[in-house]
Parts: structure tokens; C-alpha cells; sequence
């Protein structure tokens, strides 16, 4: 199966799925938290954009070998 990663980035309130196990690769999918608030995402939040990208990787048969910034879903940013 072909590797993407996933990065939470939290300047722009963004997750995005991007082809490559390092993330070099093109964008595959994007979660933008600024469209659902303007208010700073919760955790749940980013765990659910995270999840969405997750599901999305599946579908498109990617296996995720690295999560970006995962420390925004435990509620320490």
C-alpha cells in the first residue's frame, strides 16, 4: 500500500492528508477547523479532522506512517 502522512496544523486550523511517509508528496485531502469556528479548535475537534483524514486515506488506499502535531488532539497546544 502507498504511505501518506497526516499534519495538524494549528496557525492555519488545518489537517491534511499528503501522499508520501515523510509528507513531500502532493495534498490528498484537507479538514479546515476554521470553516466550522473562528474560535481556537478543542481537541475533539482535531481528533475528529484527524479521524476524517484517517477515513479518507482508506478509501483512497493509503496507509498512514506518521501523525504531525498529534499532541493538539491530548489538549496540549
Amino acid at each position: 500500500m502507498r504511505k501518506a502522512s497526516i499534519e495538524l496544523v494549528a496557525p492555519a486550523k488545518v489537517v491534511t492528508l499528503i501522499a508520501g511517509e515523510f509528507g513531500y508528496g502532493k495534498f490528498l485531502y484537507t479538514v479546515d477547523l476554521s470553516a466550522v469556528s473562528e474560535d481556537v479548535p478543542t481537541p475533539a475537534q482535531w481528533l475528529d479532522a484527524l479521524e476524517e483524514c484517517k477515513r479518507k486515506a482508506r478509501e483512497l488506499r493509503y496507509d498512514v506512517s506518521r501523525v504531525k502535531g498529534l499532541n493538539l488532539t491530548l489538549g496540549k497546544n
